[in-house]
């Protein structure tokens, strides 16, 4: 087949790369290469579909270019300098090219054109008769889809991925991509380089100064008008369109204003045209319409009605998908139920956050896949059931801290979280940790651990019963539960509590005793607890306290005298427990040698301990054992059917573990050392 060289103008076509609040222009600019009367140098120029004629200089960093097209931000061409490269050349602000374009793949056989497939990201290639591709992500895998029979010339593919083609031999028809199959439509009597307007599906062309309008259905095509003032014969090496710069064009409709997104067919709301001082009802649209393009509403835009004060409803459509940081953040004048429709996947962090005048439901939809970190924390008017649909996976942190749910319901399709037992709490299934709870929830007794801030906050909750179960209790876990009330027992399972895990609990007024496995204690954990009317510790030896000052662990706290096991009033006493003030611990320890564990009384024996490698476990009609390292992680679980059972730490650590002994009787957790 003959090969055609032709060392000609490089034309792109753009639609409205950069216009501001005014909006999409209907009349798209163009930009490309021309060849000047001298081929010493090429310029990238630009005009406008009204003004065919106006043709201006916006970058002389041009190399000869044999043809080019536009992908992810750059343009994309074959350089024939210095043998054939594709190469990749970026834009400024103003759309120009900038910089020496940059070799992507080098020595290449000559390509009659290239363009870019929007449908599957790939460019495509016409080259020694075949129909090739690459990913702009990974240029060098190019990939062979066969030989064009009719040795393809010229190529366009539209948003939707249809490719057309005008072959050497003078026709025009569709090209199979996966094949480069050619099925002909009819003849045609110009070498037109094409390209589709993506924002309305039309065919142009450009041969020799003119621009075209083609018919992809029939390969008809008609004259618009004569390119560069109509008086040269400049005959165009590609041309193609800038779809999806690094920054869309914006305009407003009604009180809103939007950005148009990468795909070209949606929009991203970006604010209210009052800013701060927007009021009433916010009811954003399902679609909007602009300079006769019709755009699907699908983002909700990064703080885009942040410290919107005076909004006093909310009505979001059902095609938004994504809910962008701090979207609605501090909009306290919402009220009602919060409705996240269905359509939304999602929910970015603090996009409702100090959103505290919603005083009704929070209605999930049910494509929600992701709650980022704080996305409703302090929305504390939210008290209805919290439902949380199959579909999450990503639950992020302190979420809903400051929410006051009367009730939390997993959809029971859930593969990642759970709600056992009717237990009003969110548990992550694959660790039994529970990380959201709410006034009414009941702690089932297979949890492991209280993740951090799990019941931050919540008002109402007058008494909590932790399980026997718990290994560790997580920062801030309980922090500011003002309504607590009562004695507080931490379990002998437990071993970690982290920092303030129980800051600020003014209204516990009763017992507060701690197991006897609790190793160590953060900072301010228990500060601010200064109603507690007693204190005891059943560890025979003193925890660690926070930082090295003892991480003002009991601070402001209620009472400064403690109870500790028969014998260990020496230890504590010589610990950062002890302080001759009582300010930030405490001034006295009392030996009551008759303290016994909140437990059922110890009837497993766990030898030798400390141990090397291998403990024997024994007690009456073991059911199963579960071992726990410090941190509440499960290094071990298996049943069991006997009144012996050995296991081997060899594997493990040096440290404490815990195990649970399951038996017939009940259940009792005992602490091991490895050394």
């Amino acid at each position: 087949m003959m090969k055609k060289k032709i060392y000609l103008v490089l034309l792109l076509l753009a639609f409205s790369g950069f216009a501001k609040a005014q909006g999409l222009a209907s009349t798209a600019n163009w930009f490309g290469y021309i060849l000047p009367p001298s081929p010493a140098e090429y310029q990238y120029i630009s005009f406008t579909m009204q003004d065919l004629g106006s043709v201006s200089v916006a970058s002389d960093v041009i190399s000869p270019v044999s043809t080019a097209t536009f992908a992810n931000g750059y343009v994309w061409s074959v350089n024939n300098d210095n043998g054939y490269n594709i190469c990749r050349s970026s834009f400024d602000a103003a759309n120009n090219i900038i910089g020496a374009p940059e070799v992507m793949i080098a020595n290449i056989p000559y390509v009659n054109d290239m363009a870019y497939n929007p449908a599957d990201g790939l460019i495509y290639l016409i080259t020694e008769e075949h129909l090739k591709s690459f990913n702009p992500a990974n240029p060098t895998n190019i990939q062979d889809h066969g030989v064009i029979a009719h040795d393809g010339f010229n190529l366009a593919i539209n948003m939707e991925g249809n490719a057309y083609m005008i072959s050497s031999w003078g026709e025009f028809g569709s090209l199979n991509l996966s094949n480069a199959q050619l099925t002909i439509i009819s003849p045609i009597d110009l070498p037109i380089k094409m390209a589709f307007d993506m924002l309305t599906g039309e065919l142009f062309g450009a041969h020799y100064g003119n621009l075209y309008q083609l018919d992809p259905n029939t390969g008809a095509y008609t004259v618009l008008g004569a390119l560069h003032d109509g008086g040269d014969g400049y005959d165009p090496t590609c041309l193609f369109m800038t779809y999806g710069s690094s920054n869309p064009s914006e305009f407003t409709v009604g009180d809103l204003n939007y950005r148009v997104n990468a795909d070209n067919v949606s929009v991203t709301v970006t604010g209210h045209v009052d800013g701060y001082n927007a009021q009433g009802a916010l009811n954003i649209p399902e679609s909007v319409s602009y300079e006769g393009h019709n755009y699907a509403v699908t983002v909700i835009g990064n703080t885009a009605f942040m410290y919107c004060f005076y909004l006093t409803s909310l009505t979001i459509p059902n095609s938004v998908t994504t809910i962008e940081e701090g979207a609605f953040a501090y909009c306290s004048g919402f009220t009602g139920d919060l409705v996240i429709p269905n359509s939304v996947v999602t929910i970015e962090p603090s996009a409702f956050h100090t959103c505290y005048a919603f005083d009704g439901d929070l209605i999930l939809g049910n494509s929600v896949s992701t709650i980022g970190a704080w996305a409703f924390n302090s929305c504390d008017g939210l008290t209805g059931v919290l439902n949380i649909p199959s579909n999450v996976t990503t639950i992020g942190e302190d979420a809903f801290v400051y929410c006051n749910f009367s009730g939390i319901v997993v959809d029971p399709e859930s593969p990642t979280y759970d709600s056992r037992n009717d237990c009003n709490a969110i548990i992550l299934t694959s660790t039994n940790e529970l990380v959201t709870g709410c006034k009414n929830t009941v702690i089932p007794n297979t949890v492991t651990a209280i993740g951090n801030n799990a019941f931050k906050g919540i008002r109402g909750m007058t008494s909590i019963e932790i399980p026997s179960s718990v290994v560790s209790i997580g920062n801030n876990a309980f922090a500011t539960c003002f309504d607590l009330t009562g004695d507080l027992v931490i379990p002998n399972s437990v071993t970690h509590i982290g920092e303030s895990a129980f800051f600020q609990c003014e209204g516990l007024d009763g017992k507060l005793t701690l197991g006897e496995s609790v190793s160590y204690i953060g900072d301010w954990a228990f500060r601010r607890c200064s109603h507690i009317s007693e204190a005891v510790s059943l560890a025979a030896t003193p925890a660690t306290l926070g930082n090295d000052l003892g991480g003002m662990v009991f601070a402001e706290f209620g009472i400064p005298v403690l109870t500790v096991p028969c014998e260990c009033s020496d230890a504590y006493r010589n610990s950062a427990w002890y302080d001759p003030y009582g300010m930030v611990g405490f001034y006295e320890f009392i030996e009551d040698c008759s303290a016994v564990s909140e437990n059922e009384p110890v009837v497993t024996a766990v030898y030798p301990n400390p141990t090397y490698g291998k403990v024997k476990i024994e007690t009456e009609s073991i059911q199963s054992i579960t071992i726990f390292n410090i941190l509440g992680e499960k290094v071990h679980e298996s049943t069991a059917n006997g009144d012996v059972f050995e296991y081997d730490f060899s594997q493990q650590k040096a440290g404490m573990y815990l195990i649970k002994v399951e038996t017939a009787k009940g259940v009792e957790t005992k602490q091991v050392t490895v050394l």
